[in-house]
């Protein structure tokens, strides 16, 4: 028997781009899947588009955001590996 979410552990990185993404919103998205590698976590990042009803959801005016745990954690901007790894270790602790 299934018990619903609970049976998923997988954390969703969000990453909210354009559609199709563009360079920076394509970048941001290869950080967090190499930082989630590094740090072995159990995390997934899945790009959806800013202009979706989630984008709308967590107020999205700028591309690239992120979102982790319901939190816009990057607006308009590419962090570095070692800034994606301090976001993730932080949010997913």
């Amino acid at each position: 028997m299934k018990m619903g979410n609970l049976v998923m552990a997988t954390k969703k990185i969000i990453v909210f781009g354009g559609s199709p993404p563009c360079a920076k919103c394509k970048n941001v998205e290869k950080i967090f899947n190499d930082a989630v590698k590094e740090l072995d976590l159990d995390a997934q990042v899945v790009h959806v588009s800013a202009l979706s009803d989630e984008g709308d959801k967590y107020g999205i005016m700028i591309t690239p955001s992120v979102v982790i745990n319901e939190r816009v954690v990057i607006r308009g901007r590419v962090p570095s590996k070692e800034d994606a790894k301090k976001i993730l270790q932080e949010e997913l602790k």
